[in-house]
């Protein structure tokens, strides 16, 4: 008999959608525990996550929701998040504060961003425009050829450009920011206007920008706390059960245990990559599209520091090459709960691109550097736990080739049922928040056919 809804994981994506399909569902997660990339672990008194995770709320639907999955067990922060470069600390975002960088940067980013400005202001047709877009309409006259880097050099000068977003960009996708689209970047990366550019210049302006300027996490438990409170709310949900091949001409589930479970209508959020490894026979030009999708890994080291001042900063940062990490944070000030008394913590996140080797204890013995270099610790012996994570599909990468291949890689399942969502099932680009209101919109789509 044929299940009528069958979700493959137990992430954030399969949690939503079984929670807002209430029936008619089971699902199944290969781990033993569920969560996804939105787990926490537990060393030494110390509770780390899979990486940083912070919820920002745009809906109101979504902060209701958590804040009843989690009954109370979550704190409002505001952010205090900083850029390390030259020397020195300025807050983020780098294109709004330059206050504390050496003048002759100063100048060189504020006579970029004037010049820009100046650029895309209308002078002879009423019908040029001052907004900079950034895709496949506007190649000519005002626009950017499509890509990140021409999207940045003509938003924020070459200055901003040159001193922080392509160092800072390259180091992070692992590629050059001209082979990037600007599909992804609604709402992520802000755009203040000149005068509050001037402002951030002349003085330590405070004034918050951006999605998660104002985040959220739980008091106590870490960042697993929120996939609990899915679960809690969840029926028919099945552990260890990993997916070894999916029959999409008998709409059947083979799992590693042997078992088979035949679907209707199936939902997965494993990563595109590895669907497409279980899957049978697939023509040569889905075959094609998948072999077309790109992406960032990220190797993040969470430690637990014999010191309770490590910083008092959320996170920083890193946009130079003279240290491998691009970013540090420190849940310890997001929850006093993460760290035992007198101790704190940090994850250092490192990325790498996905089709090259890497020496993870290289990795570690230069991050350990890089946190004495940069003033975090003054002795390794600080350290006394250090716990590794890597993950392999970090972040999709927004190439040409991303939008033809997922067009016909979501075409081509849709044929048998077969709806890939979250942030790996979607390859996107996307916040904790993202990804719950995508599971409702699923379940709100499965049940309406």
């Amino acid at each position: 008999m044929k299940e009528d809804i069958v979700i493959l994981g137990a992430g954030l994506a399969g949690l939503s959608t079984a929670y807002h399909l209430q029936k008619g569902y089971s699902l199944y997660e290969m781990e033993s525990e569920p969560g996804g990339m939105a787990r926490s672990l537990y060393r030494g008194g110390y509770t780390f996550d899979y990486d940083g995770h912070l919820l920002h709320f745009r809906q109101e639907y979504a902060f209701k929701l958590v804040s009843d999955l989690l009954g109370g067990n979550l704190a409002p922060h505001k952010r205090s998040s900083w850029i390390y470069s030259k020397g020195n600390f300025t807050r983020y975002p780098f294109q709004a504060n330059f206050y504390g960088l050496p003048k002759p940067i100063v100048k060189d980013c504020l006579l970029g961003l004037i010049k820009a400005k100046l650029a895309l202001t209308p002078t002879l047709s009423p019908q040029k425009t001052q907004r900079v877009f950034c895709g496949e309409r506007e190649k000519g006259e005002g626009g950017t050829n499509g890509n990140f880097e021409n999207w940045i050099r003509k938003t924020f000068g070459n200055g901003i450009a040159d001193n922080f977003m392509l160092p800072y960009n390259r180091k992070f996708w692992r590629i050059e920011p001209r082979e990037l689209t600007c599909d992804w970047l609604d709402g992520f990366v802000p755009v203040p206007t000149l005068e509050d550019t001037i402002t951030g210049a002349i003085s330590d302006s405070t004034k918050p920008y951006g999605y998660n300027s104002r985040f959220w996490y739980p008091v106590k438990g870490g960042i697993s706390e929120l996939a609990a409170g899915f679960l809690d709310r969840v029926k028919n949900a099945h552990f260890n059960k990993k997916a070894v091949t999916i029959d999409q001409y008998r709409h059947e589930i083979i799992f590693e245990d042997g078992t088979i479970k035949s679907f209707k209508k199936l939902v997965t959020t494993i990563p595109l990559p590895e669907l497409f490894k279980l899957l049978v026979k697939a023509p040569e030009r889905v075959r094609d599209a998948f072999s077309m999708l790109r992406f960032t890994s990220i190797f993040i080291l969470n430690m637990g520091i014999k010191r309770d001042d490590l910083s008092e900063k959320h996170w920083i940062y890193y946009p130079e090459d003279n240290v491998v990490f691009y970013r540090i944070g420190f849940p310890a000030n997001f929850s006093m709960d993460v760290a035992p008394q007198g101790r704190t913590s940090a994850y250092i996140e490192m990325s790498y691109s996905h089709d090259k080797e890497i020496n993870r204890d290289m990795l570690t013995s230069d991050a350990i550097d890089g946190l004495k270099k940069t003033g975090i610790i003054s002795d390794e012996n600080e350290i006394e736990v250090c716990l590794p994570v890597d993950i392999k599909y970090g972040y999709a990468l927004y190439d040409c080739n991303r939008k033809q291949a997922l067009h016909v890689i979501t075409d081509y399942l849709k044929r048998f049922n077969i709806f890939p969502t979250g942030r790996y099932g979607s390859w996107r680009y996307m916040s904790m928040e993202d990804v719950i209101l995508e599971g409702r919109e699923i379940a709100s789509a499965l049940r309406s056919q």
